[in-house]
């Protein structure tokens, strides 16, 4: 299956942005004129301009980015937002690309109607366990931190954590959180939603992994590589453990 994919190009970050839209949906558009670039495209197109700045220079009849680029003092007083834009819009920001450092946590996040059955929460976090398990394995970190919080009605929330020194796999996890959740249900009060979290990975703090339940972890770790091969195959769905049925 073919993926569209865009590449602007410019000295510019944020006419770079712009001229991703130029490109799609395949291809590679390069600008090395910007002021002929910008000339007549509509200012709704800018990437950095909202709808609020957009009523604002519609205005004062300012429709392109060329006339951004021609109404500099009418910028400058508006101060930094202004100044701002205009420069974004002309290519002289100076703006570099910033880059993201390493992953540091993984987590997942489920809001719906109240539900009462506990059995029901306890599945339901069993399945963002397995989608947390997926991406976890795709990075290939070992989470070490497992995180629950449950929110209940009328603004009760419910939330623990749980660190052991263990080499991670599906079942080490599940079997955590099905711990963890027993701590914190209100069997009484409606779930409206629910938050699931690894971190602090082993890569990042160096740990003596617990020797005392090494061998059995490595079973379950190998078991997970292959679940997560199969996985990677054929979609997150092609296998499910009894917990999420």
């Amino acid at each position: 299956m073919d993926i569209p994919v865009s590449i602007g190009i410019s000295r510019a970050k944020w006419i770079a942005k712009l001229a991703t839209e130029s490109a799609k949906p395949f291809g590679i558009y390069e600008v090395k004129d910007i002021d002929a670039y910008i000339e007549n495209i509509p200012i709704k197109k800018f990437p950095g301009i909202g709808r609020g700045f957009q009523r604002r220079l519609e205005e004062r009849y300012i429709k392109t980015l060329g006339d951004v680029k021609r109404h500099k003092p009418l910028f400058y007083s508006w101060k930094k937002p202004g100044i701002q834009l205009y420069h974004r819009v002309t290519g002289t920001c100076g703006e570099g690309i910033e880059s993201r450092g390493d992953r540091k946590s993984i987590g997942i996040s489920r809001t719906f109607d109240p539900i009462y059955d506990a059995d029901e929460i306890k599945r339901r976090i069993m399945i963002m366990a397995r989608h947390i398990t997926y991406l976890v394995m795709q990075i290939e970190v070992n989470p070490t931190t497992f995180y629950l919080k449950v929110n209940y009605e009328y603004s009760v929330k419910a939330k623990t954590s749980e660190t052991v020194n263990r080499l991670f796999s599906e079942h080490l996890f599940k079997s955590q959180l099905s711990k963890m959740y027993d701590e914190i249900k209100f069997p009484t009060k409606g779930a409206v939603k629910l938050t699931v979290n690894v971190s602090n990975f082993t890569m990042h703090h160096t740990k003596t992994l617990s020797l005392l339940d090494f061998d059995e972890d490595v079973k379950e770790k190998e078991l997970s590589r292959k679940i997560h091969a199969l996985r990677e195959k054929f979609g997150l769905d092609i296998l499910k453990m009894g917990d999420e049925l």
